[in-house]
């Protein structure tokens, strides 16, 4: 906590009038990082929905960039396992699956769509992690990749389950 005092140019007595443990200095934390993605990622309900989808992933992957150490420790790091940490995540995901779903004018998803939206919130995650640990594609090439892959996971929905 002196450290970060420090850092944030305040005194600790401070920072603890404010944040009466770590852990909750933390938490403050994770939710303003998980607001700031949500908020530059709102999409315009003014444009078409592949300009919606290029602009939120486009600032979705600028964002990561920009704060990779704190985007992997939340979805991957210890930290993540904290129920609260666990909790913030879940409402982020699923603030972007009700998003796809309004984009994509899904008034009452279906449970298979449903699914689809949630697994390609997952790939996103992963797709998002594994480019900022290898930098192998370009952030276009990977946001376009992204793009297309929302589609495939939709078209997948439609399939038909096999007869029993």
């Amino acid at each position: 906590m002196a450290d970060v005092a420090t850092e944030a140019g305040a005194s600790k007595p401070l920072l603890y009038h404010y944040f009466s443990t770590k852990g909750d200095l933390h938490l403050a934390t994770v939710r303003e990082a998980a607001e700031e993605l949500r908020e530059i990622t709102r999409p315009d309900p003014d444009l078409p929905v592949d300009q919606r989808m290029r602009a939120a992933l486009d600032a979705h992957l600028e964002w990561i960039a920009a704060n990779a150490l704190a985007y992997r420790a939340i979805i991957q790091g210890g930290i993540s396992s904290d129920p609260e940490v666990q909790a913030i995540v879940e409402e982020s995901r699923n603030e972007t699956v009700d998003r796809l779903a309004t984009a994509f004018d899904f008034t009452d998803p279906t449970p298979t769509e449903r699914i689809a939206l949630r697994g390609w919130v997952g790939y996103l995650e992963a797709a998002s992690l594994e480019w900022l640990t290898t930098n192998a594609v370009t952030r276009s090439h990977l946001a376009q990749m992204l793009e297309a892959s929302v589609t495939g996971a939709l078209r997948a929905a439609r399939v038909a389950p096999p007869s029993a």
